[in-house]
């Protein structure tokens, strides 16, 4: 089934299912997006795309001189959360073959949207979008009270994806004992790193925006209270701050600034068996949702995207397609999710014996063999899709 005029339905218009559309809109097929808000909004802040992520959106036809506001980090920074002592440093950017951008997650949506829309998807907004019919060959999707045909439907739907728990027999997802915060403040330096400050049971990260216009703070601490999943809940200023209290001046001096801040918790998701049902699959967070601990979740999608395109393109058997499409693909989302999860918990080791082992191992490789940190995550980085 090649995608030349068929008709597919993605269901979420986040950045995986703006890849998606765009990916198979590129190849001549009819798209049609639905998206539940009202309008498209900034949801979160920063982003951070990797080389792997660059690769798939120039497979899109968008290049890096699309991005206007965007910082290229010189390294991240590992450091001691009270005193800010540098634990290790890895070096970022160094090879222009393989960049590393941080950027407005606003900004990366207004290019995918220009970009689709350039193509002729149809975009419907507030449009509570529902499959129905997901068994047969042409499933169906209803929003508003009317009903739309498609030879392949896509849940894009992210981490609370209804695609998936319609459909998908997905058990209910577990709270992981981790809450997130988020917020951006004026940068009044401009940074050339992304900076870890590594806590007991905690960790915050901050980097640059838009050129360094901009901080982006992102802090993780282990909690107790149920926080509900997803990125737009409304935290309090005062929580935030009083969580992060531990940490050392240079912390301190940022959340000085922040004025407005929302959190969500992180909640683990049994791997579904399969992530096609007939002529219905998932895709991004609705097929693998992962911990932020490296940032990846975007550039996930963004592979997911084009490997799908690309395998409904090549055979008229849409059944083979989509098992091509898990085969190519499962064994390394579920890779950079385990390694997601093990990040974490480096980040927030609060034993002190084991925290000072691991933090001296860390300085002596930074130190004498850098390039083992540097090089750990190629695997990730310089995938080719």
């Amino acid at each position: 089934m090649s995608v030349l005029d068929k008709s597919f339905g993605i269901i979420g218009c986040g950045i995986g299912g703006l890849a998606v559309s765009i990916a198979i809109a590129k190849l001549g097929g009819h798209v049609v997006l639905f998206e539940r808000a009202k309008k498209i909004t900034e949801v979160g802040a920063g982003i951070q795309i990797s080389a792997n992520g660059l690769s798939a959106l120039a497979d899109l036809g968008i290049e890096l001189e699309h991005f206007n506001a965007i910082s290229k980090p010189l390294a991240i920074e590992l450091r001691d959360y009270k005193v800010g002592s540098l634990v290790a440093r890895i070096r970022q950017n160094q090879d222009v073959g393989f960049p590393y951008l941080q950027l407005h997650r606003a900004d990366l949506m207004n290019i995918l949207i220009a970009r689709a829309e350039k193509l002729g998807v149809t975009i419907f907004l507030d449009a509570d979008a529902e499959v129905i019919d997901a068994l047969s060959n042409h499933p169906k999707v209803q929003a508003n009270g009317t009903t739309y045909n498609f030879d392949l439907i896509v849940g894009a739907d992210g981490v609370n994806s209804t695609t998936r728990q319609d459909w998908f027999n997905e058990g209910p997802a577990k709270f992981s004992g981790k809450v997130a915060w988020r917020a951006t403040v004026p940068a009044n330096i401009i940074s050339t790193v992304t900076t870890v400050y590594m806590g007991r049971g905690k960790h915050l990260v901050t980097y640059p925006l838009r050129g360094g216009q901009l901080i982006n703070i992102v802090a993780v601490q282990e909690c107790k209270e149920m926080v509900s999943e997803g990125w737009d809940n409304v935290g309090t200023l005062q929580s935030f701050c009083l969580e992060f209290s531990d940490f050392g001046p240079e912390v301190q001096k940022i959340l000085s600034q922040v004025r407005h801040v929302k959190r969500w918790g992180l909640y683990t998701h049994s791997p579904l068996k399969t992530w096609s049902l007939n002529h219905l699959t998932l895709l991004g967070d609705a097929a693998h949702p992962m911990f932020p601990f490296m940032a990846q979740g975007a550039c996930m999608a963004l592979e997911d995207a084009s490997v799908l395109a690309r395998v409904i393109n090549d055979t008229d058997d849409i059944n083979h397609a989509l098992k091509s499409y898990e085969a190519i693909r499962k064994s390394r989302v579920t890779s950079v999710q385990n390694l997601a999860a093990r990040n974490g918990k480096i980040f927030h080791i609060s034993n002190m014996f084991m925290r000072i082992c691991i933090h001296n191992a860390l300085r002596l490789i930074s130190r004498f063999t850098p390039q083992l940190l540097e090089r750990r995550f190629d695997w990730i980085y310089k995938h080719k899709i």
